[in-house]
């Protein structure tokens, strides 16, 4: 489990308390509880540039409603 989790907004919107789309639990399932949590693109925006997350930024760096790379 990643230790950013209680305060990742994408983890807090998608996690699978929720009812959400599988896109969303897939990535929940390999970056947040995976095994792919150390490569997160959104652990990494945070601690490459400082500042809070990009609020529609995914661990795998592409925006949550398409498919466009944001970081």
């Amino acid at each position: 489990m990643c230790s950013h989790k209680d305060t990742c907004a994408f983890y807090l919107t998608y996690n699978k308390e929720k009812d959400t789309d599988k896109k969303f639990q897939i990535l929940i399932d390999t970056y947040c509880n995976g095994s792919l949590k150390e490569i997160c693109r959104r652990k990494a925006y945070k601690e490459e540039t400082g500042f809070a997350h990009i609020a529609d930024l995914s661990p795998n760096g592409h925006h949550v409603n398409n498919n466009k790379r944001l970081y």
